[in-house]
């Protein structure tokens, strides 16, 4: 074999390996932006969630009912920015992350504006609880009220400060009768799940199996999330 024809076998694996790696992306972000198997599962999430809330809206309920609602893939939709990453190559960072934020032009999730609304018309309270920053909180707010999301003098919004582990906050909440957890993400609705492996997550899923469709309403996403761990196993 000559050093030249060597030389091209070697190129074509590595520029084959990276494109690779690109590509795994992007199917998973046409997927989460074109398929209609992903917006029905946001429809199907949120149908289980309105199932759940009239179950408790026929209880007799001696406090205001709650709901606790994370931000992004749950009730907004960051498709451009997630697909900015991807065209310039670029991971998340607080600085690209809120210049997205400040545009304030997140679409909403499929099914997510039917539900809060119809929470909302039935006295429900809304928390927002989202590991946005604090410093995206003006933004974030206007971009809710912008959609018609409800949010209003007293309205709850949550970001962090410090750890994106949810722990504190929602400890800061457990006086409220909050009757379900609306997220993408397993940190959203427990702190055992925080910091742990894939195969970790998973465990502790079938041990809290009853909770799904129930107490947790979990979205779809594709894109990013704690799963990502694994790849680094």
């Amino acid at each position: 074999m000559t050093v030249r024809v060597f030389l091209i076998i070697c190129l074509f694996f590595a520029f084959g390996c990276s494109s690779n790696k690109i590509s795994q992306k992007d199917h998973s972000m046409y997927w989460h932006k074109n398929s209609a198997e992903y917006k029905a599962l946001c429809l199907q999430a949120y149908n289980a969630a309105k199932i759940k809330l009239d179950l408790e809206l026929s209880k007799d309920h001696k406090k205001r009912l709650t709901i606790v609602a994370d931000l992004d893939e749950t009730i907004f939709n960051n498709t451009p920015y997630n697909e900015m990453l991807i065209e310039e190559k670029a991971t998340f960072n607080q600085e690209n992350w809120s210049n997205w934020v400040n545009k304030k032009i997140a679409t909403a999730i499929p099914g997510s504006l039917d539900f809060f609304k119809y929470a909302e018309s039935k006295g429900v309270e809304i928390i927002y609880l989202s590991n946005r920053r604090v410093e995206n909180y003006e933004p974030t707010k206007e971009n809710l009220i912008t959609l018609g999301f409800p949010f209003d003098d007293s309205t709850k919004m949550l970001l962090r400060t410090d750890s994106s582990d949810k722990y504190e906050r929602r400890k800061s909440i457990s006086d409220q009768n909050i009757i379900m957890f609306i997220g993408d993400n397993l940190g959203d609705f427990d702190s055992a799940f925080f910091d742990k492996s894939n195969e970790q997550r998973w465990e502790i899923s079938n041990n809290l199996k009853e909770k799904f469709g129930q107490q947790f309403i979990l979205l779809p996403n594709l894109i990013y999330g704690d799963w990502e761990r694994g790849f680094n196993n």
